[in-house]
């Protein structure tokens, strides 16, 4: 299922680029976006959860789907792809633990490719009048196939390291389990947020 709309979406993506509108509030909404990003990776929320788990919460896949209901769906995913080549550079230090091309062997990367995935298929789902059904579907998708991604990525990279398996179990439990409803919750939130946003903003949507 998710397969086939990740394959609708980049093929949608693929006839839209022909219809493009290179326009100075585009690109800027783009900047601002990537910076939006970039401030949520070093945004930590601290949450207590029953007195006995203290989580530090970051934001960033709330804004993410913040902006993929914000801008059309080929603005969205340019945005998520410079975000990650400028972290994979040695001169921008934009991810939650430095950057450079080294990165991609932190455990945390896969949920950061999982980005561009996800923001296909949910900008997709939400572009022009989406129905609550479609809201609700494009933010569990999109927050879903970050922790998909990255769990696999983590877990991949993990054995090749030869960690144990409370090593994995740990991390994937503070990093996606004890994460995922927050995630849902808060990006239903930013969603809604963008979608009024967008009906405000001069942008022209595809």
């Amino acid at each position: 299922m998710i397969n086939k709309r990740l394959r609708a979406g980049l093929i949608r993506l693929y006839k839209d680029n022909k219809k493009m509108r290179f326009t100075l509030g585009t690109l800027t909404l783009v900047f601002i976006c990537i910076l939006l990003l970039i401030i949520s990776t070093f945004s930590e929320i601290s949450i207590s959860i029953e007195d006995y788990i203290k989580l530090g919460y970051v934001p960033q896949i709330p804004v993410l789907l913040f902006i993929a209901a914000l801008l059309a769906p080929e603005w969205a995913l340019i945005t998520v792809l410079l975000y990650i080549i400028l972290g994979l550079t040695p001169w921008f230090p934009i991810f939650a633990l430095g950057g450079g091309p080294s990165y991609i062997l932190q455990y945390n990367f896969g949920y950061i490719l999982a980005y561009i995935f996800s923001v296909i298929i949910c900008s997709n789902k939400l572009k022009n009048k989406p129905f609550f059904k479609d809201i609700i579907l494009g933010v569990l998708y999109g927050v879903l196939i970050v922790h998909i991604i990255g769990i696999i990525y983590m877990t991949v990279l993990a054995f090749i390291r030869h960690e144990s398996f409370d090593f994995i179990f740990n991390w994937i439990y503070y990093q996606s389990i004890i994460k995922l409803l927050f995630d849902i919750v808060i990006s239903f939130v930013t969603v809604l947020i963008a979608m009024v946003l967008r009906k405000i903003l001069w942008v022209v949507f595809a």
